[in-house]
Order: C-alpha cells, then structure tokens, then sequence
C-alpha cells in the first residue's frame, strides 16, 4: 500500500526520538502509526480512535508491534480519554482531526494538556482540499491553542501538485517558576 505524502511528512516532523511515548489521536487504520513505529524501537505507541472498525484495522496492521507491547490502540473520543490509564506523552499526532478546528475544542484541548509532559509537544496537520482554506484552518487553530493554554507555531510544507501541509507545533504555557512537574491548572 502506498502511504500518502502527507502522513510521511507529518510522521517525519513529529521528530521521534528513542524512548519516546507517543500518542496519535485518530490513528485511523493504522498507517501513520506503522512508520512511527519504525523509528520508535524503543518508545512506546498508542493510538486513539473513535472508529471500532479502524482500531480493529490498526492492531492488525501492526500486529507485530501489538504483541511486542509497543503499540496499542484504544477505541475510544478524545474528549473520554482516560488521561489517568493513559499515561504522559512526549509526542501527541493528530493528522486531519478536524475537531481543533471547526470549534473551540476546550474539552479535546484539555485531554491533550493532561496528556502532554511538561516538555512534550502536539503537532497537529492538516491538508486542507481547498488551497484557499489554509490560512482560514491555520487562524482558527492558533486562536483555539492561545485559548486554552497553548504556545503554537504555524508553517506550511509544500506537497505533491499544489496541495500544501499545514503544520501546528503547540506546548503547554509553562507558569514562571512553575516545576518540571507543574502544569497551569494543576
């Protein structure tokens, strides 16, 4: 199967590193999580979606990874995410998770902060159909982030044809003198 451009462009700006926990909110069937999964040889994989069919899809994909323990799929909406069971995370992926644009996702937002270590990163991608769309998706984001507590940066990379990757880099707002261990709100 081919694996379309955008998901390699985005998996290679997540920029893995050994020992890494990484979580990708709608995993889909599991295409992203296979190239994540190549440089992750010591990290740890979970992939959350609220498609039954499509967990199905990704643990079967990436069976050999299931039964290593270093993957597993959830099924289950961001927003009902356990953050308890789940664990911290150093990498969060979202590619093309409409929910962080089309409204304010405070819930969604909120999971994520809980989700995120103090220095880990949510890098969320869009390809938008509509190359006219970019700026209008890039503004909502960065309005969404600033309101609930995120630091964000915005580029876009050029794809194949006149399609173009819309990258948002985001943190967690870390509170002067706050510890490694602190976040707002905790």
């Amino acid at each position: 199967m081919r694996v379309p451009e955008r998901l390699t462009v985005a998996v290679g700006l997540l920029d893995v590193r050994p020992g890494d926990r990484v979580l990708e909110i709608g995993c889909g069937r599991g295409v992203a999580a296979g190239l994540i999964l190549d440089g992750l040889p010591d990290g740890e994989y979970v992939g959350l979606d609220r498609s039954d069919v499509a967990v199905t899809a990704a643990s079967e994909r990436n069976a050999d990874a299931v039964a290593a323990g270093r993957a597993t799929f959830v099924h289950t909406a961001l927003a009902d995410a356990d953050t308890d069971a789940l664990g911290r995370f150093d990498k969060i992926l979202a590619v093309d998770v409409n929910v962080f644009w089309t409204g304010p996702a405070a819930r969604e937002l909120e999971v994520v902060a809980g989700l995120l270590r103090p220095s880990g990163s949510l890098v969320l991608c869009y390809a938008p159909p509509d190359p006219e769309q970019v700026a209008r998706v890039k503004g909502l984001l960065l309005t969404h982030l600033s309101d609930a507590g995120f630091i964000a940066t915005a580029t876009t990379h050029p794809l194949a044809g006149d399609a173009s990757l819309l990258t948002v880099v985001a943190t967690v707002a870390q509170l002067p003198g706050a510890t490694v261990d602190e976040a707002p709100g905790e």
